[in-house]
C-alpha cells in the first residue's frame, strides 16, 4: 500500500470516499480563524464533525470549528476543511498535517489554505488579501521537523506559481485590496514580540500567522498544486497601539469573510 494512504487511517479514507460517492476529489480548501463563513457559498453536500473522523485531530481555538464538508465544483466532490489545528495546541506534524494528507490521498490535485494574519509590513493595512509567494519558518520548533511522511524532495517555496497567478487576478478583479507577498510562520500561541516582528521584516516577511507553512509544504512534497491567501487582521506588535486579542482577528475575519467569499468562489471554479 501507497506509503501515503498508510499515513492516513484507512477507515478515515473509507469514510470520505463514501461521502464523495466514490469519486476522486478534485481540490481541497483550509478555512482559517474566523473564514468558516465562506464554507456556506459552496452549500455544502455533507457535513461531519472532526470527532467523526477517525484519527481526525481536534480544534481548540476559536474560530475553528473543526468540520470536514463535501462540496460540488464543476460538477466534481471537492474537500472544505473549516478549521484547522496548530503545533501550539500540543499537536505534532502528522497531526498537524493530517487535513492536507488526507485530501492528497483522496486525489486533490490542488490545494487553497487561507489564513488570518498580521501584518509585518506597516503599509499593509487590515482587510488586505496577501497572496503567499513564499514563506520564513524559523519559530516553529523541533515538533514541525520530526515526523514527515515520504514523497517527493521539496525544493525552493511550495507555492505552484501558476495557482498564484491566478489568484492575484481573479481576487483583484473582487475590489478587494490584494499583493503578493512573503508569510512568517511562527509557533504561536503568543503573538510575536516587537523585535521578533522587526527580525522578521528585515528577513523578507510581509506578514506572520502561527499556520499554513508546513501544510503548505507537506502539500507540495504530495505532489498537491498550492497556493495559500493571508487575511490581514491586525497589525503586529509594535506596529499598533494596544494589547493583540484573538477576538479581533475573528471579527476584521468575519467582516472581510463575504468579499473574500466571492473571489474564493471564482477562483476555484476557475480551477474546476
Amino acid at each position: 500500500m501507497d506509503k501515503l494512504i498508510r499515513d492516513i487511517p484507512e477507515a478515515a479514507l473509507g469514510q470520505l470516499r463514501k461521502a464523495c460517492g466514490g469519486v476522486e476529489v478534485v481540490g481541497a480548501v483550509v478555512l482559517g480563524s474566523g473564514l468558516g463563513v465562506l464554507l456556506e457559498s459552496w452549500k455544502p453536500e455533507i457535513r461531519l464533525q472532526g470527532e467523526e473522523i477517525t484519527g481526525y485531530p481536534h480544534s481548540s481555538v476559536a474560530g475553528h470549528a473543526g468540520q470536514v464538508a463535501v462540496v460540488r465544483w464543476g460538477g466534481r466532490p471537492g474537500l472544505v476543511f473549516q478549521g484547522r489545528v496548530h503545533f501550539y495546541e500540543g499537536y505534532h506534524r502528522s497531526e498537524v498535517t493530517f487535513a492536507v494528507r488526507l485530501a492528497a490521498a483522496l486525489g486533490a490535485k490542488w490545494l487553497l489554505l487561507t489564513n488570518a494574519a498580521g501584518a509585518v509590513d506597516p503599509l499593509m493595512i487590515p482587510g488586505t488579501v496577501m497572496v503567499v509567494e513564499d514563506h520564513l519558518r524559523i519559530l516553529l520548533g523541533p515538533r514541525a521537523s520530526r515526523g514527515a511522511s515520504e514523497g517527493r524532495c521539496l525544493r525552493g517555496s511550495p507555492y505552484n506559481q501558476r495557482r498564484v497567478a491566478d489568484a492575484f487576478r481573479i481576487l483583484s478583479g473582487e475590489g478587494l485590496t490584494v499583493v503578493r507577498g512573503v508569510l512568517g510562520g511562527g509557533l504561536g500561541p503568543t503573538y510575536e514580540t516587537a523585535a521578533e516582528v522587526e527580525m522578521i521584516r528585515r528577513m523578507g516577511a510581509h506578514a506572520a500567522c502561527m499556520s499554513t507553512v508546513i501544510e503548505a509544504e507537506e502539500a507540495a512534497r504530495q505532489g498537491v498544486e498550492v497556493a495559500a491567501l493571508s487575511l490581514v487582521t491586525n497589525f503586529c506588535t509594535g506596529l499598533s497601539e494596544g494589547a493583540l486579542d484573538h477576538a479581533e482577528v475573528v471579527s476584521m475575519a468575519r467582516e472581510a469573510g463575504p468579499r473574500l467569499a466571492r473571489g474564493i468562489a471564482k477562483l476555484v471554479e476557475s480551477w474546476c
